[in-house]
């Protein structure tokens, strides 16, 4: 130690100056974060890279057939592979002599540079290596991007890192989420898009709206579209909390939903600009589409409007693009049945929708996730109860809901919280009751769902099509998910990984042929796993103890001080 030279008093020596003080609480909790958020997209991506599902169907196969059509013969059309053998797909539109692929090409656009990329360096290569590799770089990429976005959205709205990394296991894998990012479907995708626009949306970097962050959200919710339009459901929702910022920073009505908002208020007349932003986002990745069906059939429409298939073209024609009002049979079937039963398959998306009630006794972000999940879990039960094929085909669940999944979890979050964030402040034996429901829900949840994802999400729906169109809440439906269980716990079904690509057909057998690297992949997911949970932090301060109401007395920009702890 030493002497002041100015008033005697005694200095600190060198372990406390500036240069040598130890980081904060803070930054060691956002070094911690970024730790376990890699450790998170490491597992997510080896999970979904690692499965290779060889019958791809209908749905896939015209997508990947658009990829090769471009690339290989620069045309749109699709004729020379919807009827090979691999490609072969009965989705497809007729127009003018030649066919097309009747679907949103939003993942078949993030596939396009892979397989020009492929061609480029490594030539003329199997199929079945190839769309691997497509799926890996074009669906697996983005849908490990969406679960670290997931988790990161939990733990900076209050829920403990730690229990947010076993409710982002519980949401990811125990749900259709997993299943769906091993195909060359577009659900994933979508989810990272949505995601990353809320994400934008209640984090921006620079602490407010900007013409920039405006822009972007905009395109992430208008690829979305492009995805797939039933993610319209979850794109107004995102897009209403983006309206509810704008209001907030503008300070029209007073709102204060966003506590941490920084700077002045932005005038009215920017407010217009930044919307305008926002608007312009939304059609530029629309435009392509637009433009798409324009060159193609010479006006603006959807290929469904072309079908070849009589049955989905009549299908489409029904009410909205094949949705008319719900009917109650379909709403039994896709929630507790085990045909299709959502709640069914994933206990855990109960827990994620008692969270979200919950959540409506919070403020500001709470309040507003709460009602984005509730939002998305009545619309899309709505919708797919409505739709003339509610049962979508081929499939492990209902998988025109998986829109919804992550949105309806992120209440969980909310029985998850400690403290002075907990919902059941004055009932804590509650609340660690709740916590250890969200537990079980999803242990049960990964038990239940997980064999289906790796064995093939895209399962035989056991019934045949005019048996499910007319059928009543009485009528006895097969349930082909038991007999995959029965097969994938009895070793009777194999589980394909990328190790296999040079095989077209599913074998299977008495015994497993690949136990080895099925044991090896678990063992690695669950390593990971346990490293994200250890190094995520305990809690992350700087979050403010107190959340601003959603309506304010004075509507003052400045957010309320920090509670002292």
């Amino acid at each position: 130690m030493a002497l002041s030279p100015n008033n005697g008093a005694v200095m600190a020596d060198s372990k406390t100056t500036p240069d040598n003080k130890k980081p904060s609480a803070k930054d060691a909790a956002s070094v911690s974060l970024r730790k376990s958020g890699w450790l998170i997209f490491a597992l997510a991506f080896f999970a979904m890279a690692l499965l290779y599902h060889p019958q791809t169907g209908w749905n896939v196969n015209t997508r990947l057939a658009l990829v090769y059509a471009v690339v290989m013969e620069g045309t749109f059309a699709i004729d020379s592979f919807h009827d090979h053998g691999f490609f072969a797909t009965m989705d497809k539109a007729f127009y003018e002599d030649h066919y097309y692929s009747d679907k949103f090409f939003g993942v078949s656009l993030l596939g396009l540079p892979i397989l020009l990329l492929i061609n480029l360096c490594l030539g003329h290569i199997k199929v079945t290596v190839a769309t691997f590799l497509m799926k890996a770089f074009a669906v697996a990429l983005p849908g490990a991007i969406s679960v670290v976005l997931f988790w990161l959205t939990l733990a900076r709205t209050g829920t403990p890192p730690k229990r947010a990394v076993l409710i982002t296991c519980f949401a990811f894998f125990g749900t259709m989420w997993f299943g769906y990012g091993t195909v060359f479907y577009p659900y994933v995708p979508g989810l990272a898009c949505v995601l990353g626009a809320l994400w934008v949306t209640l984090f921006p970097r620079a602490g407010r709206l900007t013409y920039l962050n405006c822009l972007g959200v905009g395109i992430l919710l208008g690829y979305a579209l492009l995805c797939d339009p039933i993610f319209g459901l979850v794109v107004g929702g995102v897009g209403m909390i983006w309206l509810m910022r704008l209001l907030d920073q503008t300070g029209l009505y007073g709102q204060r939903a966003f506590a941490e908002m920084t700077g002045e208020r932005t005038t009215t007349k920017h407010g217009v600009v930044f919307a305008g932003a926002f608007w312009v986002g939304v059609l530029i990745p629309l435009s392509l589409f637009f433009a798409y069906s324009y060159s193609i059939f010479g006006t603006v429409t959807i290929p469904y409007a072309y079908e070849v298939s009589d049955r989905f073209r009549e299908g489409m024609e029904q009410g909205l693009m094949g949705v008319t009002a719900p009917k109650p049979a379909a709403l039994w079937f896709i929630t507790a049945h085990p045909f299709r039963g959502i709640f069914f398959w994933s206990p855990v998306l109960i827990t994620g929708l008692v969270g979200c009630v919950v959540g409506l006794g919070g403020y500001g972000k709470r309040l507003m996730l709460g009602y984005l999940g509730l939002w998305c879990a009545v619309a899309y039960l709505l919708f797919n109860a409505g739709y003339y094929m509610w049962w979508g085909g081929w499939g492990m669940g209902p998988r025109l809901m998986i829109p919804m999944i992550p949105f309806v979890m992120l209440g969980a979050g909310e029985l998850a919280r400690e403290g002075r964030l907990s919902a059941w402040q004055r009932r804590p034996k509650l609340g660690k009751c709740w916590w250890w429901t969200v537990i079980v829900a999803g242990a049960v949840s990964i038990v239940a769902t997980l064999p289906l994802s790796l064995s093939d999400p895209q399962i035989p729906q056991g019934n045949e099509d005019i048996v499910l169109s007319t059928a009543s809440i009485g009528t006895e439906l097969a349930v082909p998910q038991f007999t995959y269980h029965r097969m994938f716990w009895s070793g009777r079904i194999t589980v394909w990984t990328w190790e296999r690509l040079d095989n077209v057909h599913i074998k299977t057998g008495s015994v497993p042929s690949n136990v080895l690297s099925i044991i090896v992949g678990l063992g690695i997911i669950a390593v990971l796993l346990y490293f994200a949970w250890k190094y995520a932090p305990a809690k992350i301060p700087g979050i403010h103890r107190v959340d601003y109401p959603f309506h304010t007395v004075d509507g003052t920009a400045a957010p309320p001080p920090p509670v002292p702890k």
